[in-house]
């Protein structure tokens, strides 16, 4: 079924292999991949299947392992696709604007249209407008749920509607969906094989330093995607160290319920603030506010030592701030600084 969609290049590609893919049993001698043989902890590469990591990120998702492409980062995962899906010059992505810039920085790289559709003044597609614009030319829609920068989560219904009518693939981009209340899309997969799901360990589970990005899809997609994947994307110090932190779940929940509870008790504060003309509710580990006051803002908060984002994504978002939620204590002493900027904004008369 994907045989219309993917590069005639890459169904023609015959991937890079390494002879220990061929050896099934206990290995004593490594003399295939000119490695140093000197014992360092590193002087081996990786496992290139990264098998060990995958099998523990199946059973966490109720997926198969051959459902499951890893990446360094969400980031290598939708360069990815977009080589495996789209001819240079003639095919074209849809996505969302205001939404992730990952996606069009991704494809305009690899020499490809980006058709982006802006959303409603509720930050939801116009979804009619989407389906007008599924031609032959258009591979791949992305759906950023929850949305980043704003936080919301996008309707599942009816991004499974769109779906159904695509021949395409619907690629959504789950970075944060720990921290909302709808449940993944992981579950959908087979009843919609064009649907791809992009998660990463980077946000709830803590391992930005890591790096880890998964891709899940049906076994059909990833075969291709894993002729085009480099070889060795993960390194071994990763795959052992990711391992070890999948195993602490007690650790896991613990952070994602902080998160949580910060997340409300600071939109609350927000709310209250005066510097703030609008304050996003939001499903993510971050809120998105605007400030008449932004640039100002921003600048005084870094002299405090404080860095937050800037996202100025004209004409829905034309003044924003995205305020990542911290710790109990990070967020006492954001909250302080606020409140010292709004008395003095308030007697200076700019509010």
């Amino acid at each position: 079924m994907f045989e219309s969609i993917i590069r005639g290049c890459i169904k023609e590609l015959e991937a890079y292999s390494c002879a220990r893919a061929e050896f099934a049993g206990e290995q004593i001698l490594f003399l295939d991949a000119n490695e140093n043989p000197f014992e360092t902890g590193v002087n081996r590469y990786p496992d290139p299947f990264q098998q060990k990591l995958k099998k523990r990120l199946a059973d966490l998702k109720r997926v198969s392992t051959d459902q499951l492409v890893l990446g360094n980062g969400s980031d290598e995962l939708i360069d990815l696709l977009i080589r495996t899906v789209c001819e240079p010059g003639r095919d074209r992505v849809i996505l969302f604007d205001p939404g992730y810039s990952m996606y069009e920085v991704c494809a305009r790289i690899n020499g490809i249209e980006v058709l982006k559709l802006r959303l409603d003044e509720a930050f939801m597609p116009e979804w009619d407008r989407v389906e007008s614009c599924m031609d032959s030319r258009s591979k791949i829609i992305f759906f950023c749920n929850p949305n980043n920068p704003v936080g919301n989560v996008l309707p599942v219904e009816r991004i499974l509607e769109v779906a159904k009518k695509y021949s395409g693939l619907v690629v959504v981009d789950e970075a944060y969906i720990d921290f909302a209340d709808q449940k993944s899309m992981i579950d959908r997969l087979w009843d919609y094989p064009n649907v791809v799901v992009l998660q990463t360990l980077s946000k709830a589970w803590g391992m930005a330093g890591l790096r880890v990005g998964l891709l899940a899809a049906h076994p059909g997609l990833t075969r291709y995607l894993n002729r085009v994947r480099l070889p060795y994307n993960v390194g071994s110090l990763v795959q052992t160290e990711a391992l070890r932190m999948l195993e602490n779940t007690e650790f896991f929940q613990r952070c994602l319920d902080e998160i949580k509870r910060e997340r409300e008790r600071l939109y609350d504060y927000l709310k209250r603030n005066a510097l703030f003309d609008r304050v996003f509710p939001s499903e993510a580990n971050f809120i998105l506010v605007c400030s008449k006051e932004y640039e100002c803002l921003y600048l005084e908060l870094l002299k405090r030592g404080i860095v937050v984002r800037v996202r100025r994504m004209p004409p829905r978002i034309e003044n924003g701030l995205r305020i990542s939620v911290g710790t109990s204590r990070e967020n006492d002493f954001f909250m302080d600084v606020l409140s010292e900027l709004e008395d003095r904004y308030l007697k200076q008369g700019y509010l």
